[in-house]
């Protein structure tokens, strides 16, 4: 069984050596190792190659445009894929691709791990369990794997067409829905398969990400909301309770003498994924997006976005 890993990347030097010498340096070491350059304008793609990766150019914006174009250039049987910015542990690849000796497995996810503690919002990271993959095996309404640590069997990236593309983020969300919905196969969740994720240390790192993400939660409610058990929207109060709880959570806070800096920034995520609900309000309306009829037939595909 060959084995690809997948790493898409804009303007990167400063942590692409890293994660190209930990791919490298596996336990079990991938056949292939690509680094996709997403219009870098930086020198990220000749330090990949330098470390020694198989560099493809990509200018077509889009981290799943990115990705698609990596897993495709492959021959492998198993696609991994992580991100620059990720460093993974020596026995992540060979912890990842060991339950796709049951047949019956489409994906594999691993464990996402900080990889510092340093700020206000990395900590706050870690206590709202920002990126818990074991969170997102148990999402309430289906498991999802991030494409920071996830691999994919390639029969089950040709038939559904890959990730799709109208997608800026949540993409990797909506791959691994589609995998289940249709029928195609198990997702299992491998926490002893690590990497380390590094995140910057400020504010903006936490709500720059929400923004982005509740934006693209339109579109997944745009493709998704036909299906049984999709969480309904909660209203604006609940949404912001964060908001206009500060004052309590703060008092509560110090009475106990733990940090204040999380309801703060709780406070400020919420009205950043405001932002974004009403950025993504606006984007739905023009997307290429295809909903997927509940009860579509197993064997169907979802065709990609934008090419």
């Amino acid at each position: 069984m060959r084995v690809a890993v997948v790493v898409p990347v804009r303007d990167g030097r400063d942590t692409v050596a890293a994660c190209v010498h930990g791919c490298l340096t596996q336990v079990l070491a991938p056949d292939e190792l690509v680094v996709v350059d997403n219009g870098s304008v930086d020198d990220t793609a000749s330090v990949a190659a330098s470390a020694g990766a198989t560099v493809l150019e990509d200018p077509v914006r889009g981290s799943y445009h990115a990705r698609n174009r990596g897993w495709r250039s492959t021959h492998s049987d198993i696609v991994a894929f992580t991100d620059v910015d990720c460093v993974p542990d020596p026995v992540w690849l060979a912890n990842l691709t060991e339950p796709f000796s049951d047949p019956s497995v489409a994906a594999v996810g691993g464990a996402i791990i900080q990889h510092e503690l340093r700020s206000a919002s990395q900590r706050w990271m870690v206590e709202r369990k920002f990126l818990d993959q074991a969170e997102n095996a148990s999402h309430a309404f289906l498991p999802f794997f991030a494409t920071a640590n996830v691999a994919y069997r390639r029969t089950v990236l040709e038939r559904l067409g890959g990730f799709d593309e109208a997608y800026l983020s949540g993409g990797d969300c909506d791959m691994s829905w589609r995998v289940q919905a249709l029928g195609v196969g198990r997702l299992v969740y491998r926490p002893a398969a690590e990497v380390r994720h590094h995140v910057g240390t400020r504010l903006s790192e936490v709500t720059s990400r929400w923004y982005r993400y509740e934006a693209e939660h339109a579109l997944l409610k745009r493709r998704w909301s036909q299906w049984p058990g999709y969480p309904l929207s909660e209203g604006f109060f609940s949404r912001t309770r964060r908001v206009w709880q500060l004052p309590l959570a703060l008092g509560h806070r110090a009475l106990t003498g733990r940090s204040l800096s999380v309801p703060l920034i709780d406070a400020a995520v919420a009205i950043s994924r405001e932002r974004g609900r009403l950025r993504g309000r606006i984007d739905a309306r023009t997307s290429t997006l295809t909903p997927l009829r509940y009860g579509a037939e197993p064997t169907g595909t979802v065709p990609a976005g934008r090419s």
